[in-house]
């Protein structure tokens, strides 16, 4: 089920990740989305999962005249990496569940609802305050 996000220029950009991207991406970014290191790689790397969603895009970028350096550009903004990232992770829990990879649909769907939770934690953190406790000391 293709996903959606919206850039800092307001342009939607939609995410449907197939078997036949999967193959042609893996050939750009050494990734395979069914190798459990390079899962595990593609995890650990926002810089890595916003490139593939690039890839992803790529023929939108190219009918839109958008190219990888204004894309890039167009993902500045608090919350826009963090939102392209969750589509990214939607759509690949989506695609393994759909080729029957339950083990990795439902190691991504965890590891997308950690991140979740981590940035909610890390968003109610006060860091004037602690700055100021910190220089008080």
């Amino acid at each position: 089920m293709p996903q959606t996000f919206t850039d800092n220029q307001g342009n939607e950009w939609t995410l449907e990740l197939t078997l036949g991207r999967a193959r042609a991406i893996r050939g750009k970014l050494n990734l395979d989305l069914f190798n459990e290191s390079d899962w595990q790689t593609l995890m650990s790397s926002l810089l890595d999962r916003l490139t593939y969603v690039f890839y992803l895009v790529s023929d939108q970028a190219s009918e839109r005249g958008v190219s990888i350096d204004d894309f890039d550009r167009a993902l500045i903004g608090p919350g826009i990496p963090d939102k392209a990232s969750d589509a990214f992770l939607d759509e690949l829990v989506f695609f393994y569940q759909g080729l029957g990879q339950t083990k990795l649909g439902k190691l991504t769907k965890a590891f997308r609802d950690g991140t979740t939770k981590e940035r909610q934690k890390f968003e109610e953190i006060d860091f004037d305050k602690m700055l100021e406790q910190t220089l008080n000391g």
